[in-house]
């Protein structure tokens, strides 16, 4: 026997063994899972949002993202979703201790939203927070938290596997490098979590430029090229 019928006689059974030729065989599983139920926009009516830990001690680590542009997102968010009626919950880790209050921008943006102290890390577990969420009755969470990994994240995958609909927003978000900001967002695309910024929510839950809250939303949002556009319509108009 010559060398090539050698090698036929050895490459040849294992070829035919394999699961994709052998008689009765399972097929292949596929390259691509299922994602799960189908993502829907977010909506004004089924939409909480919750905010986690915008603490002045916790901001002076921030290192992913501006400090100032970090405030402005989510003090924007607030101000957007307090126009359109989205409920809200804020809570902070003991805010009388190391990490210090909620910041003044939001505290002055939502005065009639009681911050509620806490002592968990996820933020889920405390039964204030709970409580608050789970009066509305409402099924899709909005959440910003410093940190992004944890603040933000552990809620969300408790919500996720409870069966609700969490979203995180990255820019109303911040954290102490860009490794955890990397590791925050490889775990939520793990299991599903949308990210969104803190405009494309608002603007979603707008639906339309057409409500009679539209302009109020824009200027809540305040995004700087859209203040522009404005600005040179006005000026063009005169």
């Amino acid at each position: 026997m010559n060398i090539l019928s050698l090698l036929k006689a050895a490459v040849l059974p294992t070829a035919m063994a394999t699961p994709s030729t052998a008689a009765g065989a399972a097929p292949a599983p596929s390259a691509l899972a299922p994602s799960g139920a189908p993502y829907s926009l977010l909506s004004r009516d089924d939409t909480v949002l919750l905010l986690v830990d915008h603490q002045v001690g916790l901001f002076t680590g921030v290192r992913d993202i501006d400090i100032g542009q970090l405030k402005h997102n989510v003090v924007a968010l607030a101000k957007a979703a307090k126009t359109l009626g989205i409920p809200i919950v804020v809570t902070a880790t003991v805010p009388d201790g190391m990490w210090g209050p909620i910041i003044p921008e939001l505290t002055d943006a939502l005065a009639d939203v009681p911050v509620i102290a806490r002592t968990s890390i996820n933020a889920w577990d405390d039964a204030n927070v709970r409580a608050a969420v789970e009066k509305t009755g409402r099924k899709q969470i909005l959440i910003a938290g410093v940190s992004l990994e944890v603040c933000a994240t552990f809620p969300a995958l408790t919500l996720k596997a409870l069966g609700y609909d969490p979203r995180v927003v990255l820019d109303a978000s911040g954290t102490f490098s860009n490794d955890k900001r990397t590791v925050g967002l490889q775990r939520l695309a793990g299991v599903g979590i949308p990210v969104t910024d803190y405009a494309t929510a608002g603007v979603e839950m707008l639906d339309g430029n057409d409500d009679p809250k539209a302009p109020q939303v824009y200027a809540d949002l305040d995004m700087a090229f859209a203040t522009l556009v404005w600005q040179v319509k006005n000026v063009a108009s005169k």
